[in-house]
């Protein structure tokens, strides 16, 4: 049976801080990147992004990312999707044009939200009709069951159920057609509500995108609309279009059906992240943004940016410093503490020249033993598609565990990007040691102990910090011990 929508969860444990603290970096910046064309071509390739992969995320086409880039770069055209994508050329045509619709519909959402208008269903059916202007037929499922076409009116909410068939046989039910009115117009009460009152954007989103596909008022192209209601949600609070693309389509239907199951927080988590990562890009623009101007313009404008932060932003830059050197702390202890552990076992087991140890080392900012394993961060660092910058600041933490092989766990914090914007960030790598001939060691096996890139900034409180670092820890420290647990059975 059909589960009627819930209103917006009042849980604040919700709402997360990451993105918070990170928009108020990007709205610090923003002002300065808007006038430069570096910006607005930024935007554009996202807005091409989001038309493209709002489409494949649906199988309505797909295509390897290297298509997807070529698009993005040089606009949506038949040619390069026949050419690149393998599609016959009279699809391409077509492919092109839905992918034309999804991007009107992106760059209407930009002057929907400059307008500052008001959520209406009659705005959510233009967004249906604009999306569907080249889909002219789709399923549906008939009382009994049987499989039928029909024709896919743009803008009209369902006039049959469209509740699809799990793999195990069951149905997943959404809205009955002679319901949607009346659930549509509660979802948009409240969503203006909490709109009003303040909620956080990532969880408004992934609650308006939920309760809406929970409903799934249309015949079909649901999905796409939601990804827009989603973007209307961030683009109010001066961030990015909701972009998800195909290699999240699997954590993003798990989210959804978590959501079905009354857990929004995974969603909640998704989108942010997936803002973080457009935030993150967009700052990086400021290092771009004078490339193409003259010597004089840039002295110019370096100067002026140079005077303009240097009182106002030095204090509160430098906080994250201060930051770093605290999750600093919890690293060491945290690593001593298992050192303990080990020297407890590892001593006993030791037979005759067998020596096992483990030990802990540690090098704060600009102490002389710093610029230890550099290629090793900037490796892991590009694992994760981000460059790290160990002349804005560097620190690690090294855990060694010698056995029969030495084994090296590495905790390292740097500068985020190519220019300092107050945002740092936080890797783990292993590796063996391995002898030289020369009586030296080199670095073999080298892996990445974590599977996503922490970075905090001056905005965020000092205690969400390190809550959300303390989890990100034991994720990397327990990849890294079963990484040498593993290693112990190496002969």
């Amino acid at each position: 049976m059909y589960e009627p929508i819930l209103p917006v969860p009042q849980d604040s444990s919700f709402a997360q801080p990451e993105l918070s603290a990170l928009a108020s970096v990007w709205n610090d910046r923003r002002e300065s990147l808007e006038v430069e064309g570096t910006f607005q071509e930024f935007l554009r390739r996202m807005q091409r992004e989001w038309a493209i992969e709002t489409g494949i995320i649906e199988r309505l086409y797909q295509w390897d990312r290297g298509v997807t880039e070529l698009l993005i770069e040089h606009g949506v055209e038949a040619t390069i999707i026949s050419h690149r994508g393998g599609l016959p050329e009279q699809r391409s045509r077509h492919v092109a044009n839905v992918i034309q619709d999804q991007l009107d519909v992106v760059d209407g959402l930009f002057a929907f939200v400059k307008g500052e208008q008001q959520l209406t269903e009659h705005y959510i059916r233009s967004i249906h009709q604009q999306l569907t202007a080249h889909q002219e037929r789709t399923e549906a499922r008939t009382p009994s069951g049987e499989t039928v076409y029909i024709e896919l009116r743009g803008g009209e909410y369902k006039k049959h159920p469209n509740s699809p068939r799990k793999p195990d046989g069951s149905t997943h039910h959404y809205c009955p057609p002679e319901l949607v009115t009346d659930e549509m117009q509660r979802l948009v009460t409240w969503y203006q509500e909490a709109s009003d009152s303040g909620v956080p954007p990532e969880v408004l989103a992934a609650w308006l995108h939920h309760r809406f596909t929970q409903i799934h008022p249309f015949q079909d192209g649901n999905g796409r609309v939601a990804r827009a209601l989603g973007s209307i949600v961030f683009l109010k609070h001066r961030l990015f279009p909701l972009v998800v693309r195909d290699k999240d389509r699997t954590p993003y239907l798990d989210s959804l059906e978590a959501a079905d199951r009354g857990e929004l927080r995974p969603l909640i988590t998704l989108f942010a992240q997936r803002q973080q990562s457009a935030i993150l890009d967009a700052l990086n623009l400021e290092r771009d943004a004078h490339k193409a101007k003259y010597a004089e313009q840039i002295l110019e404008s370096a100067f002026l940016r140079l005077k303009s932060r240097a009182a106002r932003e030095k204090d509160r830059l430098n906080a994250v410093f201060e930051t770093a050197a605290e999750l600093g702390v919890m690293v060491q202890e945290r690593l001593l503490g298992l050192k303990s552990i080990l020297d407890e076992t590892l001593t006993e087991i030791g037979q005759g020249d067998v020596n096992y140890w483990a030990d802990v080392k540690h090098a704060a900012d600009n102490e002389d033993r710093a610029h230890y394993f550099y290629n090793q961060i900037v490796d892991a660092a590009r694992q994760l598609n981000y460059f790290a910058n160990t002349n804005t600041y560097r620190s690690w933490t090294r855990l060694a565990i010698s056995t029969r092989q030495r084994f090296e766990l590495v905790v390292s914090f740097h500068g985020y990007g190519h220019e300092f914007q107050g945002v740092l960030a936080a890797s783990a790598f292993t590796s063996l040691r391995i002898p030289r001939e020369d009586g030296g060691t080199e670095f073999s096996h080298v892996r990445p102990a974590s599977t996503s890139l922490f970075q905090f900034n001056y905005q965020e409180p000092l205690e969400s910090t390190k809550s959300r670092f303390s989890h990100w820890l034991e994720s990397s420290l327990a990849i890294a011990l079963t990484e040498w647990s593993n290693l112990l059975d190496t002969p």
